[in-house]
C-alpha cells in the first residue's frame, strides 16, 4: 500500500517539477509585454510657444545695460546704443514674431 503511494507522489512531484518551469516563462514574457518599456510617471507636455517676445526690443541698449561694465563707461555707450536701437525699431518689432530657440 505504501510503495503505490510513494510511486505516485514521486510522479507528482516530477511532474511539479517539469511544468512549473513553463509556467514562470510564460509569466515573464506576459509581464515584459514585447520588450517596451512605459514610463512611471507621466511625462509633462511641452511648453507652449509664445507668440510673440520682447527680446529684440532695444536689444543692444539692454546688453549694454545687463553687461558687467563699470557705470562709468555704460554712460557714453547709450548715447550710441539708443539711436541704433530707434533706428532698427520696426526690424526689432518683426523679428518679435519670431522667438529663437532656447
Amino acid at each position: 500500500m505504501i510503495r503505490p503511494l510513494r510511486l505516485c507522489s514521486i510522479c507528482a512531484a516530477l511532474l511539479l517539477a517539469l511544468v512549473a518551469p513553463l509556467g514562470a516563462a510564460a509569466q515573464d514574457e506576459s509581464e515584459s509585454g514585447s520588450g517596451t518599456l512605459k514610463p512611471t510617471y507621466e511625462p509633462r507636455p511641452p511648453p507652449r510657444k509664445e507668440t510673440y517676445t520682447t527680446d529684440y526690443l532695444f536689444a543692444i541698449t539692454r546688453a549694454v545695460s545687463d553687461s558687467t561694465l563699470v557705470p562709468a563707461a555704460k554712460v557714453p555707450l547709450y548715447l550710441l546704443t539708443a539711436p541704433a536701437d530707434l533706428v532698427f525699431l520696426p526690424i526689432e518689432l518683426i523679428a518679435g514674431f519670431f522667438p529663437g530657440e532656447d
